[in-house]
């Protein structure tokens, strides 16, 4: 079931190469900052779950979700592109008879049965692929599996908090800003050449979504932001004392579906169901 080289498209053997050798099993425990993501998804996967839920997380990265649920008592079926990864994974992962192990392509999820999960995930797939027709493709395999009814959690990385923290907040962001496809006079990313990451605007979430539900007959349920603005603000965010984070976590919460704020996130999720 795994895909060989030879058959991965030009963006997806840029997804691996940028990824092997990076620690994504670790990225959302770096600091207060990144750990919100983590904390703000747990909480909206707490509103679905039931007890004995079978959960496909698709672009399971380094596994953090899936070993998060499976701890909690949930079977879980992990499918991940990056190879190290998935030698990772089994690895870890050995001898749990809650987690199955899957190299393959999210855009091909034949070895998965219609119709078998209670929950899907797709949190890294989206945001690593460019061409519309690929991203639907991933979209209608995470319904398909899923059974009706279940919610489909996928996330989308925004446009605006990566350029204004990792181009304007560093030492030199006139040398920065040339090293992406930009446009000075709308202050849109047009071609993200420094990552395999596609940063979204929110009507071109809407535009994707939105094609997908009337093609396959779903709806959308809710879209939450997963960090808020976590990333603009690390600095503060990672030196808050224990009480002042949990008060931050409260806000994001509390803010994570408000439409005006949700551009100032790093990651959106859309959740959808058929």
């Amino acid at each position: 079931m795994a895909s060989s080289l030879n058959e991965l498209n030009e963006q997806e053997k840029k997804v691996i190469e940028q990824y092997t050798g990076f620690p994504e099993g670790k990225r959302l425990t770096y600091t207060k900052a990144h750990e919100t993501e983590y904390i703000i998804t747990m909480h909206y996967l707490h509103k679905y779950l039931a007890p004995g839920n079978k959960i496909a997380d698709v672009g399971a990265g380094g596994g953090i979700y899936t070993k998060a649920l499976a701890d909690e008592g949930y079977l879980v079926d992990a499918v991940e592109l990056t190879p190290e990864y998935v030698k990772q994974m089994k690895e870890e992962f050995a001898g749990n008879d809650r987690i199955r192990v899957f190299e393959g392509n999210a855009k091909d999820l034949h070895f998965l049965n219609d119709n078998e999960y209670d929950l899907v995930l797709a949190m890294g797939p989206i945001y690593s692929m460019k061409d519309f027709d690929d991203r639907k493709k991933v979209c209608k395999e995470a319904l398909r599996i899923a059974k009706p009814g279940a919610p489909v959690f996928i996330a989308f990385c925004l446009q605006d908090v990566p350029l204004i923290h990792e181009i304007f907040m560093s030492e030199d962001p006139a040398g920065e800003i040339t090293t992406i496809g930009y446009d000075r006079e709308t202050a849109l990313v047009t071609d993200n050449t420094g990552s395999s990451r596609l940063l979204d605007t929110i009507s071109a979430v809407d535009e994707l979504t939105d094609a997908v539900c009337k093609e396959n007959g779903a709806r959308k349920v809710c879209r939450f932001a997963q960090d808020g603005m976590s990333q603009i603000i690390s600095s503060h965010v990672n030196s808050m004392s224990e009480k002042s984070y949990s008060e931050w976590i409260q806000y994001l919460i509390a803010t994570a579906e408000r439409p005006d704020l949700m551009g100032y996130s790093d990651h959106v999720v859309q959740v959808i169901t058929k």
